[in-house]
C-alpha cells in the first residue's frame, strides 16, 4: 500500500508514492485503504514478486 504524499517546497512542489505496507492480502488493504480520511490519496500495487506469481498461475 502506498500514499501520495508532498515533497517539495512552495516553489517546487513535487509528490510521490511512498510504500506505507505490504500484505497479501489485498482486500484487507482495500478496507484500510477505503477509511482513509482521503482515500484518493492511497493506492494498492503489488510488488514485482506478487506479479510474477500471478504469471505463473495463469500460464
Amino acid at each position: 500500500m502506498e500514499r501520495l504524499v508532498f515533497q517539495g517546497t512552495e516553489c517546487c512542489p513535487q509528490y510521490r508514492w511512498k510504500q506505507l505496507a505490504i500484505c497479501a492480502n489485498e482486500k484487507l488493504l482495500n478496507k484500510i485503504k477505503d477509511k482513509q480520511r482521503h482515500p484518493e490519496e492511497w493506492r494498492i500495487s503489488p510488488l514485482a514478486d506478487a506479479v510474477e506469481e500471478r504469471r505463473d498461475k495463469s500460464a
